[in-house]
């Protein structure tokens, strides 16, 4: 028996609200403010502050009742910092391959030429830089720059309102990531810890405002996530065509976003040898997911592998070259001389070659020297630093707990399986692409943001059960608190650097 819309989303986890919220945020950045000027120094966005303290001063009573549950409050103040970040940073600023607007090249070059053309490049995509990606990302910019040229704004607002659009990509993934929580019971501290870590890490807040493909191939993935296990627990057409769509579109926006897919694969045959007497049901509707997301993720690599012989995984040499490529440095060399990623372009005497100091730094400062921008930033991002190397550190350590542990307690098989599987597949790929190229750029945390949420999870579960058998890790989520704060002083205070 067919089963409707509302039936398949039943589940106490999902809200429309927040993303209409998030929406109404898009069009203010849009079209309320001038975000052309990198600084926050501007008497709008000063007086749009002073207003907004004025109507929370006489709702004091009703603010308490709205943020009753305090990881609300930790979403909102975790998005509000995102939206900070994205009125201050320039389409040049933070980017990656994103070039510029009028050069013809990069991701700006590829969402220009789709708003002024209105069609595919044609052409091998070899020969422009960062034309070989999927185009659903620079597709939808295209469209949202025509939408808002129509309200006579500035060509170069048009450029930056394509901002708003990773912003609401990143935010979403945020609110989808506490849908997560809820379907998988964390609780309590757990939940909090999670959510902080997720709303106020670094990588999240950089990538709101990155115009490349990462945030809408992120918010697919994670949509993803909770669809598969929406599904698992309310088998239906109507889901896994919904989930076929999204890890396709995941994977239209950017290749990457395919990862997924060995650890829906494994839940797909977990639950398959689990019921076996619906062998049949299940069997058909695997096949009604094939026929839709091999086509949508994978056409334009096919059309570019048929049309111009460009290999389907084709990525182009990118990126400054490490001196030191050797796998004992690039694993064991711990030298640190900064909390920030080691540059020669920023006057380091090496590029960072350790793949792990890579992976955590590129994770909370991107690319970027932040002394070179303001000094007064330096001691917040050492504490930012710190606390982020030691929650690694416990995250690690949940996630070993968390999926070796067995009882009534434990999470679910089904659940590890799927985290697990998602979690290891990520990881390898980042180290088999890291390891496997003479390329800084190749060790960028970007890549794999959504181990983020996962090892979040990890630790929310693992807090959560702490909680109930009397760990003592309270002080775990003052850590993260710790974690945050830092991240926002140091985000927060670069938007007055110039």
């Amino acid at each position: 028996m067919p089963v409707s819309f509302n039936e398949a989303m039943k589940t106490d986890s999902f809200e429309i609200k927040p993303f209409v919220y998030l929406f109404s945020a898009v069009l203010i950045i849009c079209f309320c403010f001038d975000t052309t000027e990198e600084t926050l120094k501007q008497p709008a966005y000063f007086f749009a502050f002073l207003a907004a303290l004025l109507i929370l001063s006489v709702n004091i009573k009703r603010l308490k009742s709205v943020f009753r549950d305090p990881v609300c409050l930790i979403l909102t103040l975790g998005i509000l910092l995102k939206l900070l970040y994205v009125l201050y940073t320039a389409i040049w600023t933070r980017q990656h391959d994103v070039v510029d607007f009028g050069t013809g090249e990069g991701h700006a070059g590829y969402i220009e030429y789709l708003y002024f053309n209105n069609s595919l490049p044609d052409g091998d995509p070899r020969d422009r830089w960062a034309f070989f990606q999927p185009p659903l990302h620079h597709i939808i910019s295209a469209i949202w720059m025509k939408l808002c040229n129509r309200f006579r704004l500035s060509y170069r607002q048009l450029q930056e309102n394509v901002q708003a659009l990773t912003f609401f990509y990143v935010a979403s993934s945020n609110v989808l990531s506490y849908f997560i929580c809820r379907e998988l019971k964390l609780k309590g501290r757990g939940l909090a810890a999670a959510m902080t870590i997720t709303a106020f890490h670094p990588v999240f807040v950089i990538m709101s405002g990155s115009i490349n493909n990462d945030a809408l191939s992120l918010f697919f993935m994670v949509l993803s996530l909770y669809l598969v296990i929406l599904w698992y627990k309310r088998p239906s057409f109507l889901l896994i065509i919904l989930l076929a769509l999204s890890i396709g579109l995941s994977m239209m926006a950017k290749l990457s976003g395919g990862l997924i897919a060995p650890a829906v694969a494994s839940l797909f045959l977990y639950r398959l040898i689990k019921d076996r007497k619906d062998t049949l049901k299940y069997l058909l509707q695997y096949a009604v997911f094939g026929v839709i997301v091999f086509p949508l993720g994978l056409w334009w690599e096919v059309r570019n592998m048929l049309g111009f012989g460009m290999p389907l995984n084709y990525i182009p040499p990118v990126g400054e070259q490490l001196e030191k490529t050797g796998l004992f440095s690039r694993l064991f060399d711990l030298r640190l001389i900064s909390v920030y990623p080691s540059m020669i372009k920023n006057g380091d005497p090496f590029d960072e070659y350790n793949v792990f100091w890579a992976m955590l730094k590129t994770s909370l400062f991107d690319d970027e020297n932040l002394s070179l921008e303001w000094r007064l930033i330096d001691p917040f991002a050492v504490v930012l630093f710190v606390s982020g190397l030691i929650l690694l550190i416990i995250c690690l350590y949940a996630t070993f707990r968390v999926l070796s542990e067995r009882g009534e307690s434990s999470l679910a098989p089904e659940w590890k399986l799927l985290l697990g599987v998602f979690y290891v597949t990520m990881v390898a790929a980042y180290l088999s692409f890291a390891l496997g190229s003479p390329n800084y750029s190749a060790q960028s945390f970007r890549y794999i943001s959504a181990t983020v949420i996962l090892e979040a999870v990890f630790l929310g579960l693992f807090l959560g059960d702490g909680e109930d058998e009397g760990r003592p890790y309270g002080w775990v989520p003052i850590l993260t608190y710790v974690f945050a704060l830092s991240s926002a002083a140091v985000y927060v205070l670069l938007g007055f650097a110039r």
